[in-house]
Order: C-alpha cells, then sequence, then structure tokens
C-alpha cells in the first residue's frame, strides 16, 4: 500500500469518528468523555501502582523495568485513544 493510500485510509477514519461524534448528543458525548476520563485514570493509577512496587524492591533492573512500565502506559493509552476515536 503507498504512502498515499494509507493517508487517505486514515482521513476516512477520521471522518467517521469525526461524523460519529457529531451524532451524539451532549448528554451522550458528556457520557463518552466521562467514560474516557476514567479508563484513563486507571491506566493511570496502575502505571503509578506499578512503579512504587519496583522502586520498593530495589531491584538490580529497575531502571529498564521502570522504562518497560513507561512504554506499556503509552501503549495503553494510545489503545485507549483509539478505542474513544480520540486524536490530539
Amino acid at each position: 500500500m503507498s504512502t498515499e493510500n494509507i493517508f487517505e485510509e486514515v482521513e476516512k477514519e477520521n471522518n467517521k469518528n469525526s461524523d460519529y461524534m457529531d451524532e451524539l448528543s451532549p448528554e451522550e458525548l458528556a457520557e463518552l468523555i466521562s467514560r474516557y476520563k476514567k479508563e484513563l485514570a486507571r491506566i493511570y493509577k496502575l502505571s503509578s501502582a506499578k512503579k512504587a512496587s519496583i522502586s520498593s524492591q530495589k531491584l538490580h533492573n529497575a531502571q529498564y523495568l521502570l522504562n518497560k512500565c513507561d512504554m506499556e502506559m503509552r501503549s495503553d493509552i494510545n489503545s485507549l485513544k483509539k478505542k474513544f476515536g480520540i486524536h490530539y
């Protein structure tokens, strides 16, 4: 698939998400945002708990594990953004 085709597919997907968001009532949009924020908070809390656990154990590879935890958190956030159709 060429680069132009990839950009066209991404643009189509963005337009579908945009159309969906335009169809939501203010109450539905507020509920969607609320669910997103709750799931995002859960991701941050889980990551924070993992980091605290790693730090308290004084492991020799703690820095590696902390970096891995950060990468997993970023991946989870990107998945969440994709799930909710959020682009920022």
